[in-house]
């Protein structure tokens, strides 16, 4: 016990970081090998991605069955979704300030990040910070303006897990160059333009394409009367094309974030693990729901997330 507190001890803040999107995401794929879990937690709203369990008529259910459906019960309106980006909003203008002041918490992190919080320089910061606002207030307003009422709820776990993911990756798009703005605080000088990097270029681009065809599926949604089979030509060839743009904006982030010498944030890739992973199983409990709702002919041929691989 004393070597493993000993080892956590020793842990930098980004290995820690990393840990906590990859955990989950594991979390996630283990409970979608084990049906009885999987029945009780993945699925919320009108999609389910199995079927519900049929109870039996003549032996009651044992206590450890009880205790899950019981679990279950525990949800939160679907409403609350919103919640997420309203959460992003917040802890990227409170980094934000923190960025700008210089304070002592980011002192504290760029002290536990060691090396690799040097990674990054104050102008890659500047376009990912941007990016992620970005992403948080479009996504906030996008629930404001195109949410529709509905009774629909998630598990409890759904919304805790999406509020973790929202504050740490405000600490994740940021954390591989805290030590070089606590080295260099930031001056109104670094906002002077200059020509846009490879990697800028290329992850500026992937984030307004991904950004644009993410909107133009969630508005396309909110504009049916009732749910049933997309008929937009991005739903073409994908039956969840919005979350593949959700994985590209993220990406696109780990791109514009990649520390000198690499091509990649590898932080910010762990946080592109997990939304993938999360979004996959949704994808294909939609899939799935879409077959038993509007037989499979409706989504014969198509991709659930991502184009030539799931």
């Amino acid at each position: 016990m004393d070597n493993a507190l000993s080892t956590i001890a020793t842990l930098d803040a980004i290995t820690i970081i990393r840990s906590l999107f990859l955990l989950p995401a594991a979390t996630i794929l283990a409970l979608r090998s084990l049906p009885p879990l999987a029945t009780r937690f993945l699925p919320y709203g009108s999609r389910a991605a199995f079927p519900a369990p049929t109870p039996k008529a003549k032996s009651p259910p044992s206590f450890f069955a009880a205790a899950l459906d019981w679990a279950a019960t525990l949800t939160v309106p679907h409403a609350w979704f919103g919640s997420f980006y309203a959460i992003s909003l917040l802890g990227t203008l409170f980094w934000t300030l923190h960025f700008d002041l210089n304070t002592r918490l980011l002192h504290w992190l760029a002290e536990h990040a060691g090396d690799v919080g040097r990674g990054m320089e104050k102008s890659q910061l500047l376009v990912v910070w941007a990016m992620m606002g970005l992403q948080g207030a479009r996504r906030l307003w996008e629930c404001i303006t195109l949410g529709k009422e509905s009774k629909a709820k998630m598990w409890v776990g759904h919304w805790v897990m999406g509020v973790g993911f929202y504050v740490l990756v405000n600490v994740a798009v940021g954390v591989e160059g805290v030590g070089t703005v606590v080295d260099h605080p930031f001056t109104w000088q670094d906002l002077t333009f200059t020509a846009p990097s490879l990697h800028t270029f290329v992850a500026t681009l992937m984030f307004i394409l991904a950004s644009g065809m993410q909107h133009d599926c969630h508005a396309y949604l909110a504009s049916l009367k009732k749910y049933t089979v997309p008929q937009h030509p991005v739903f073409a060839s994908l039956v969840c094309p919005h979350y593949f743009a959700e994985c590209v904006i993220y990406l696109a982030m780990a791109v514009q974030a990649a520390p000198k010498g690499y091509m990649i944030n590898r932080t910010m890739v762990c946080a592109v693990v997990f939304v993938a992973v999360n979004l996959g199983v949704t994808a294909d409990g939609t899939k799935r729901w879409y077959e038993g709702k509007f037989g499979p002919e409706s989504v014969r041929g198509k991709w659930r997330m991502i184009p030539f691989v799931f």
